[in-house]
């Protein structure tokens, strides 16, 4: 666990935690130098667009310049966040529920995620015509998901050797609470043993496991 924990809880300050934007950039700064140029080509950003990200960050307090690199005409400056841990108290934020602290980057997340699940898939795709959503009685469960071609095709399909890596898999499971436990723990160790590698590519993934509330659901 990353510690000593900056508070933060200046209004101008917790602002930028709500913005996507200013979050990736201040993610890249809490993991190392940059310059506003270099986190410009990282971020796929207009240079003015970073500088500007970059000077909020520096007067509410989350960033600073860290060294000047001397050159012919004008210096380079370089940056890093002002610590490895930053903890934003929920009674500090403009939210009205603790559920939208919760979705509070899902939203931006879940673009991203499915702009590359489309594009894992196209692959499959032999007729754009044919992609579309089925929605099926899988034996006492409704079932709704969307395919790539006409016809028959299955998820397992995904999980041959020349196929995108890709994996899609959500609804209602049917378990008792200690089955329920023992899917946490193993998901858990699951993403652990993986998250200890450094491959060269990147991958996003998606887990999560709760009690289903029908009643609070409205």
């Amino acid at each position: 666990m990353p510690g000593p924990w900056q508070r933060v809880t200046d209004p101008a300050a917790v602002k930028l935690f709500m913005e996507a934007s200013m979050m990736v950039t201040l993610e890249h700064l809490m993991l190392g130098e940059h310059s506003a140029s270099h986190l410009a080509r990282l971020l796929h950003a207009p240079l003015n667009a970073v500088h500007h990200r970059l000077r909020r960050l520096v007067a509410a307090g989350l960033a600073y310049e860290s060294r000047v690199e001397a050159r012919r005409g004008r210096p380079i400056r370089h940056y890093r966040a002002t610590s490895d841990a930053y903890l934003v108290p929920y009674d500090a934020t403009p939210l009205t529920s603790v559920e939208d602290l919760v979705g509070l980057h899902e939203t931006g997340f879940a673009r991203r995620f499915l702009h590359a699940v489309v594009e894992a898939g196209r692959s499959l795709v032999v007729n754009e015509r044919d992609i579309g959503l089925r929605v099926f009685r899988d034996g006492d469960a409704v079932s709704v998901d969307i395919t790539p071609r006409a016809g028959e095709f299955t998820l397992d399909e995904f999980l041959a050797p020349d196929s995108p890596v890709l994996l899609l898999n959500w609804g209602e499971l049917r378990l008792t609470r200690e089955d329920a436990k023992a899917m946490q723990r193993e998901l858990h160790a699951l993403h652990a043993r993986y998250a200890a590698r450094h491959g060269p590519e990147r991958y996003l993934f998606r887990l999560g496991l709760t009690r289903d509330r029908p009643d609070d659901a409205g």
